[in-house]
């Protein structure tokens, strides 16, 4: 039977581990905690997040129409109705306002947990250090793809284990969803902001340039939708998984020291 951390050298101890990985990470059993509480809570916040996204890409589209209708000179709508829906987007952010931050500061705590317990499931197994699944999101330029790395290595290390003890290698499509549309719905987000003046709805070349606007930011929310609902799953299955490895440590153990006093039984004696 091989290790049931790295999945590849013979187990050799008693907890299922080759000897590497249990030198780097001794009483790896008892400090495995998987996060599930941290899940639970963390998946609310995201699920708030994608209706409140969902909430903007329908403000914005009506808008949009509502827009081009005025800027067409057709359909009876005035600068005020856009005023109207405006103030609605407006009150709309303010209520969501306080669930970004929220969502952001449980995440990282979850993603540090997360990344702790990949620690123990595959020691040694990880391209970047533990400290920058916090570092990651706030350094410049790398943000850009170390939370990404990281997230892919904890779900490789977390991956379920099959009869012999070897480490599957589940799909990790989703983290990729969930990476890519995050990113464009930041990228579309700031473009929005620039296009997008709100101030003087009388003038038709700002009335064009709110459409643009609108147009981008519906783009992003749309992103940000699929980045919050892909995340979601992200957070379940990689806390599941870590669970899931957490139920098999014993068995697995065991099995391991049966067929280890089966084999010195079994054995020839030496010369």
């Amino acid at each position: 039977m091989v290790c049931v951390a790295c999945g590849a050298r013979p187990a050799g101890t008693d907890s299922g581990r080759c000897f590497g990985c249990a030198e780097a990470a001794p009483g790896w059993a008892a400090a495995l905690r998987p996060a599930n509480g941290l899940a639970s809570a963390l998946s609310v916040l995201l699920g708030l997040g994608a209706v409140a996204a969902a909430a903007v890409v329908v403000l914005d589209v009506w808008l949009d129409v509502l827009a081009g209708r005025l800027l067409d000179g057709t359909g009876g709508i005035d600068p005020d109705d856009l005023a109207a829906l405006e103030s609605a987007a407006h009150t709309l952010n303010a209520v969501a306002l306080p669930v970004g931050p929220a969502t952001v500061v449980l995440f990282i705590v979850w993603f540090h947990r997360t990344r702790g317990n990949a620690d123990l499931l595959l020691p040694n197994g990880h391209r970047l250090g533990r400290g920058w699944t916090i570092g990651g999101w706030f350094t410049p330029v790398v943000f850009l793809w170390f939370p990404w790395q990281l997230m892919v290595d904890c779900w490789r290390a977390s991956a379920p284990l099959d009869a012999e003890g070897r480490r599957s290698t589940p799909s990790e499509g989703i983290v990729a969803v969930w990476w890519l549309t995050w990113m464009g719905s930041l990228v579309l987000g700031r473009v929005a902001a620039v296009k997008s003046n709100r101030f003087d709805l009388t003038d038709s070349i700002d009335l064009e340039a709110l459409r643009t606007g609108l147009r981008l930011e519906a783009g992003g929310s749309a992103l940000r939708l699929v980045a919050a609902i892909a995340a979601i799953l992200v957070v379940t299955r990689l806390t599941a998984m870590q669970r899931e490895r957490r139920a098999d440590i014993n068995p697995l153990a065991a099995r391991v020291a049966q067929e280890a006093r089966v084999q010195a039984v079994t054995a020839p004696p030496s010369a």
